[in-house]
């Protein structure tokens, strides 16, 4: 008979691993299942598009980025594989396609990075598919879960820019392999498992979060690497599509302990966190270091690779505090040491609670696009002022407007140098002022 203490051990380790499948979860329900839902984007193997960037509505998912308007596309693997269509796009801007599977493990990427800016044909496959590459698909990526996230960013250069991204969205297309080759079509898949979606962040002791585990493991089959953890958490009741339900009061509170040992083993973890490339990127590269894949969702769940995106900061002002929108802050940036990138950089305010900023101008980042609209320092360079009010109209083209109270900023370089990526660039300090 496990003890409250094995018990209580066992759930936090359950906790940690099943933090981000619970949050997809949550995002699938709003995204796919739910119709009335403000989140609804389409069905599964269907591209829902956001028509603009985020605004301060969009509250499913933590620190969107507002640099490119996303489409999202749940592919169900099922009964067959799915065919990613994407047009040429230009040789200036920057679309890519993120593959996530159910852990948010990143299965690869359709980028310029990776093939250019011409388009193509890209084949997504479940677990078991392994049948030769049809003609005229240009690359096939593996998913080891049924279902799967395709994540599409489409930079925006400007607002005036929206009618040629939109453009861009209506041409990204999916279609069933059966479809693609002019063959008859599989049998279909029984509908997604209907089990009530928790929100992981202000849920964070109800244990619904387990019947949502045990529900989706059923997509998830068993990995040899993770055989160990999986026959642990049996002893609990973490059983693919099993009820889950604890025999008595003295194991729901030992549950729950162990779920809050969990939440604060995340933030602990979170506070140390130098860098995205730390909590994002393929099974390869985190292995078995779930408490990282578990913070990153914590943080902002769908993170780029260091590859293809990097945060750079910030995680406090430049003397080690929060940032606090009662105070105002500066950021310096010199005319020779820009970010180095290969697209583009952004700054993005946040409230604490990871979501934008409802301001007066409407605005939520700034980034290399908007360059030559800032204000220019004597010395070439310029300077972002990050406070709640409004700095004065002589710098309000340099302004990132914050919370009144605790905010968060990140600090995007998508197709970062050589110089990020191995930490020889820095980003200038956040330097409070007032």
């Amino acid at each position: 008979m496990n003890t409250s203490e094995q018990i209580s051990a066992i759930a936090k380790e359950a906790f940690i691993y099943g933090y981000p499948i619970v949050d997809n979860h949550n995002v699938i329900h709003q995204y796919v299942l739910d119709k009335s839902s403000k989140e609804y984007k389409a069905p599964f193997n269907q591209v829902g598009h956001n028509r603009n960037v985020a605004t301060p509505e969009d509250r499913a998912v933590v620190s969107m980025n507002v640099d490119t308007p996303y489409s999202f596309a749940w592919l169900d693997l099922r009964a067959e594989p799915v065919v990613l269509t994407l047009p040429e796009f230009g040789h200036d801007r920057y679309v890519s396609v993120e593959l996530i599977d159910l852990y948010t493990y990143i299965v690869g990427y359709i980028s310029p990075r990776t093939n250019g800016n011409r388009g193509g044909d890209f084949l997504v496959a479940g677990p078991g598919w392994h049948e030769a590459t049809p003609p005229g698909i240009k690359a096939v990526f593996h998913s080891p879960t049924q279902f799967l996230l395709a994540l599409y960013r489409t930079q925006l250069f400007n607002p005036e820019d929206i009618e040629n991204v939109n453009a861009l969205q209506d041409r990204y297309q999916i279609r069933s392999l059966s479809t693609y080759l002019g063959t008859p079509p599989p049998p279909t898949a029984p509908p997604f498992v209907h089990v009530k979606p928790i929100d992981v962040r202000k849920e964070t002791e109800s244990l619904q979060f387990f019947t949502i585990l045990n529900a989706m493991l059923v997509y998830m089959p068993l990995l040899k690497e993770e055989a160990g953890l999986r026959g642990r958490c049996v002893k609990i009741g973490i059983v693919p599509g099993a009820p889950f339900e604890p025999p008595d009061e003295a194991t729901r509170n030992a549950l729950i302990e162990g779920m809050r040992q969990g939440l604060m083993a995340m933030y602990a973890r979170a506070r140390t966190v130098k860098s995205s490339a730390e909590l994002f990127g393929s099974r390869d590269q985190l292995k078995d270091d779930y408490l990282s894949r578990a913070v990153g969702a914590l943080l902002g769940i769908y993170g780029n690779a260091a590859e293809e995106y990097l945060g750079v900061g910030y995680q406090a002002d430049s003397e080690g505090n929060p940032f606090d929108g009662n105070s105002k802050y500066q950021i310096k940036f010199s005319a020779d040491a820009l970010p180095p990138v290969g697209a583009f950089w952004s700054i993005t305010a946040y409230n604490a609670s990871k979501f934008l900023i409802d301001n007066p101008i409407n605005r939520y980042v700034i980034n290399s696009p908007m360059l030559p609209s800032l204000a220019k320092d004597a010395d070439g360079g310029f300077t972002l002022y990050l406070q709640h009010e409004s700095p004065g109209e002589d710098r309000k083209s340099n302004w990132l407007p914050v919370s009144r109270d605790a905010f968060n900023l990140a600090f995007r370089t998508y197709q970062p140098g050589q110089a990020i990526m191995n930490g020889t660039w820095q980003a200038p300090p956040v330097v409070r002022v007032g």
